[in-house]
């Protein structure tokens, strides 16, 4: 009678007949780790760098009241400097501005300050190397970050060309700013040199607050709520990066999820690795079981196994996510493709609290991988699992298909639920119920499958489709992984490819004008005083609408939300805007405005609301009169004719035009008369439709490098879960094949045998699991994208794309098969041998 678990035979000398099998699930467990830690690390990074910055930039700053766009007055300056409790107060302009010379660098965030008052405030924006501390007065003079010296290559001394209002503006690097290694890339100006060279006069968009002792920061908000500036916000530093943080919650979330997926599928990969184990050592646990081994001890013994594969596995995986986390900062920065956050690289912080979570993770992953077939295991009637040729029998008896429709009913009730704090947590678990459902399902879908195959008349066919019949439990083993991974692909390859339509679709629609023209790179740029009429008079332009970009706080702990003040008609929005709902607008409310399908699920806004805008000081009330499709604006936008929103504000400026032309019109000489027409024309960025739709989809595109990337690990853990099921389900029928080389069949008819199994068992794969892939990806597109980012797509799965992708994993999956097999089989002398 056994009185203790015999570790030798029950658990290590398992793992240790099959060691490439063991490997193959470390592999898929680090892979797993590596990428979600990697994630995390990036997510983490982006966020405590955007909230330090803030903090550091604000120096001993305890309120900070923001305007986005053109500010306010800098008449609130003076009141609040002056205001009850206020130590210190010192203003600010923030603006981007094209980088001219060096060329092809991008835009530069500028930073207008008052010299004293940011002393007085403990900014670190003064360089203290300067000989005359002074000279940062002078209009032509610049101070750069670090990170900026370094982008732009560039040292202290050397000139810098920016565009100001249509024009450009040498300034001389004149010092670089001490302490902010790690704020990100920005030079720094003074003040009333920004507002005379960027027309900025009288306007401020920022002013730093630094309260008396024993004034509470909540108590001086609340005095001033109801008495700031228009479309204004009183904030702390750390309110400031908590929404940022809020803003791109549902991003970084969703990043994460796909980054799980490996891991998830790791998991796969454990369970295919150690349930084709328990087959081949189910008649050792059965005799252990006779001599007295108790169930609970048979799961135990399992479980060690998955988690002696998922020790190691989920070590390496750390140092390895560190690795892939360092080289994305190092490479691409914190912007993760979103524009979240700034573009500048970031260095590394260590969170052992991180590690240690995913260390879990991964051991985690292993051991729910394991479980299953420990579980299994456990029921099996030790006298029947005796017997020779009861694997598949035994297989048969606990199916129990019931499981997985139950979590198949689940999977609709999530898909069905509502969000749970702006993020579909409901549907995540949806699409892990469908995952898990498979694995009590797959095995009746194999059977199915092989009856609906007509029985061929080639003896090796025949004999392999009798086969599968006979044995669909032992084939899903096999399979279960790479289905998982293919479904995973497939699902997210669709919900890709319905984006990148729907946007192309997008653009095709509004994208209508012949030639479109834009200030700058920066998107504060603006045209020339009466470039806009001066282009719309040519000769060869038939018609014309310019555009006004302005943000606007228009949603408490959110950040602000694009204005964009078109030459429309209101009778006739459709004709600049992809209008979804509409709803009329009386004479006698408030003039009609629009807002973007994003806009609308973040406040919940709808059409015929009243809403008000802050402009020219004042709150403007206006009327929603229809909601539209827009996927540039992230935080969403607003839309209103451009003849209101100067009534409203008093703001002439422009930023784009767009121009059609006459018939005849030749597109690269009007170009030549639009450049020649204004100052500084060279620097105007002109293009057409095709050229927009290109740039865009490309930029699209770049963005989902990542999510590739993860795709394509995840069908590597599929295929090393192929090669171990594949291999382990060839060694257990040595004695099958061993009696049908008696029987005379050649080496070539075993390999035709392999070769023919492995064809039709990842066919059968690619079947189920784009099958799968596909419920998911509906999931994705009409619950987690409208739930997570409050845009709408339609489905539009690209066939060939998804023929390509199951023919390649068709040749892999089957070169795999036989691989493992002819591997397996040539260490088998008594199997096979030469002829």
């Amino acid at each position: 009678m056994i009185t203790r678990i015999p570790w030798q035979a029950a658990v290590w000398r398992p793992l240790r007949h099959r060691p490439g099998a063991s490997v193959l699930g470390v592999i898929g467990i680090a892979l797993g780790v590596a990428l979600g830690l990697a994630i995390t690390l990036i997510n983490i990074q982006a966020v405590s760098d955007f909230s330090a910055g803030l903090r550091r930039l604000s120096g001993q700053a305890d309120l900070t009241l923001t305007a986005p766009g053109r500010g306010f007055s800098q008449q609130w300056y003076a009141r609040l400097s002056l205001a009850k409790g206020v130590a210190v107060a010192a203003p600010e302009i923030r603006l981007q501005a094209p980088v001219l010379y060096p060329t092809g660098r991008g835009v530069l965030h500028i930073l207008g300050i008052d010299l004293f008052q940011a002393t007085r405030m403990g900014q670190p924006l003064v360089p203290l190397a300067l000989h005359d501390p002074l000279a940062l007065l002078a209009p032509n003079h610049i101070v750069l970050s670090p990170a900026a010296l370094s982008h732009l290559g560039l040292r202290v001394g050397d000139v810098l060309t920016l565009e100001t209002e249509g024009h450009a503006t040498t300034l001389r690097i004149i010092g670089v700013l001490p302490g902010v290694r790690d704020g990100g890339s920005f030079g720094v100006m003074d003040i009333a040199a920004v507002q005379w060279l960027w027309g900025r006069l009288g306007t401020l968009n920022q002013v730093d607050l630094r309260l008396r002792s024993g004034e509470s920061a909540g108590d001086f908000q609340a005095r001033w709520r109801g008495r700031l500036p228009a479309g204004a916000v009183l904030q702390s530093p750390a309110q400031q990066g908590r929404v940022a943080a809020d803003a791109s919650r549902a991003y970084r979330v969703n990043l994460l999820v796909l980054s799980l997926v490996a891991l998830f599928t790791g998991a796969f990969l454990v369970y295919s690795i150690l349930a084709m184990g328990v087959v081949r050592q189910r008649q050792q646990l059965a005799l252990l079981r006779v001599l007295g081994l108790r169930r609970g001890e048979v799961v135990l013994a399992v479980l060690l196994q998955g988690a002696v594969l998922g020790l190691p596995g989920a070590l390496l995986g750390l140092p390895l996510g560190v690795l892939v986390a360092w080289l994305a900062l190092a490479h691409m920065g914190g912007d993760l493709g979103a524009g979240y956050f700034s573009t500048a690289a970031l260095h590394l912080q260590w969170h052992p609290e991180l590690m240690l979570i995913f260390f879990g993770a991964g051991w985690g992953a292993a051991l729910m991988g394991a479980f299953l077939p420990a579980w299994e295991t456990s029921q099996a009637i030790p006298a029947l699992a005796l017997r020779a040729g009861a694997e598949e029998q035994g297989h048969q008896q606990r199916q129990h298909p019931w499981v997985g429709l139950l979590l198949l009913v689940l999977a609709v009730a999530g898909a069905c639920a509502p969000a749970i704090h702006g993020m579909p947590y409901l549907a995540y678990g949806a699409i892990a119920c469908l995952l898990f459902a498979l694995l009590f399902l797959l095995a009746p879908l194999l059977r199915w499958l092989t009856r609906l195959v007509p029985m061929p008349h080639a003896p090796i066919w025949r004999l392999t489709l009798e086969q599968l019949r006979g044995s669909p439990g032992r084939a899903a083993h096999s399979l279960a992984a790479v289905v998982v991974a293919f479904s995973l692909v497939v699902a997210m390859a669709v919900m890709v490819d319905s984006f990148r339509d729907s946007v192309a679709h997008w653009l095709m629609d509004i994208l209508r004008a012949d030639l479109y023209v834009q200030a700058g790179a920066s998107g504060d740029s603006v045209l020339p005083r009466g470039a806009a009429e001066q282009f719309c008079g040519l000769p060869a332009v038939r018609a014309c609408s310019p555009l006004r970009r302005v943000l606007l706080n228009l949603l408490p702990g959110r950040p602000p939300v694009m204005l964009l003040a078109r030459g429309m008609d209101p009778a006739h929005p459709g004709r600049e805007l992809q209008i979804l709902r509409a709803a009329p607008v009386g004479p006698r409310q408030p003039p009609p405005v629009w807002i973007s399908e994003i806009l609308a699920g973040i406040s919940g806004w709808h059409a015929g609301q009243v809403i008000h805008l802050p402009l020219g000081g004042q709150e403007h009330a206006a009327t929603i009169a229809g909601v539209y499709r827009d996927y540039a604006y992230q935080e969403g936008s607003v839309s209103m004719p451009i003849q209101q929103y100067r009534a409203w504000s008093g703001d002439d400026a422009i930023n784009d035009v767009a121009l059609w032309l006459r018939p005849g019109a030749v597109i690269p000489a009007v170009i030549r008369d639009l450049r020649r027409g204004v100052p500084e024309g060279g620097q105007l960025l002109i293009a057409t439709p095709k050229q927009i739709r290109r740039k865009s989809l490309r930029i699209f595109n770049q963005s989902f490098v990542a999510t590739y990337a993860l795709e394509a690990v995840a069908m590597v853990i599929g295929l090393l879960g192929v090669s171990s099921g594949f291999g382990a389900q060839t060694l257990m029928r040595r004695n099958e094949f061993a009696m049908l080389r008696h029987l005379g069949l050649r080496r070539r008819d075993l390999l035709a045998l392999l070769f023919a199994e492995g064809s039709l068992l990842s066919l059968f794969g690619i079947l189920i699991g784009g099958a799968l892939g596909m419920a998911i990806s509906l999931i994705l597109i009409h619950v987690v994208n409208p739930q997570s980012f409050h845009w709408h797509m339609g489905f539009h799965p690209s066939w060939r794309l998804l023929s390509t992708l199951g023919i390649l994993l068709w040749l892999t999956s089957t070169a795999t098969m036989m691989w493992a097999g002819r591997r397996t089989l040539r260490s088998d002398r008594t199997v096979i041998h030469d002829d």
